[in-house]
């Protein structure tokens, strides 16, 4: 009679045990990988707001658009999202960060936050307290909050000269 050798429950443990061990360091690399796709989506949305921006600007004679950050839809400000809107082809899901894990949009109706010492003004002569007159170095739209941990910052920023930055830099000297 002729019997077949199975697997003893060491094996079995010994394989589930090495399985496991691969799972718990393979997660972190997805987690990781996760957050940085996110943080390049959320780049992505800022670049198309700063063709937007630009676009409105374009129409408006140089000047930048007068914005409010409201705290709800329910606000009848003008806001990014509503004012820049059709400059994106009405797409809003633009306003929406993919590591928004407060929900912002949906309550406000956008994941970023425009920076209003700058609203209204010509952009040949741009001035903000926040980075002063140095295009460069003026933070226009950034991350409301601290979404992404995968950056120094966990903000992205587009600056008044339309790039858009992973790191937080701008200048306080006054002219």
């Amino acid at each position: 009679m002729k019997t077949t050798r199975g697997f003893t429950v060491l094996e079995l443990l010994v394989v589930v045990l090495i399985i496991g061990l691969l799972a718990a360091l393979l997660f972190p690399a997805l987690n990781r990988a996760r957050a940085a796709a996110k943080t390049a989506q959320c780049l992505g949305n800022l670049r198309q707001i700063a063709l937007a921006v630009q676009m409105y600007v374009n129409d408006s004679n140089g000047r930048l658009p007068v914005l409010q950050n409201r705290a709800s839809t329910t606000n009848a400000v003008p806001a990014l999202d509503t004012v820049l809107l059709p400059y994106v082809a009405g797409k809003a899901g633009v306003f929406d960060c993919p590591a928004d894990s407060r929900d912002l949009f949906t309550t406000t109706g956008t994941s970023y936050f425009w920076n209003f010492t700058v609203s209204g003004q010509d952009v040949g002569s741009l001035f903000s307290i926040v980075g002063g007159s140095e295009s460069t170095r003026v933070p226009l739209v950034s991350d409301k909050e601290g979404f992404h941990p995968d950056i120094p910052d966990r903000v992205n920023i587009l600056y008044a000269d339309g790039h858009v930055s992973k790191e937080l830099k701008f200048s306080t000297s006054l002219p």
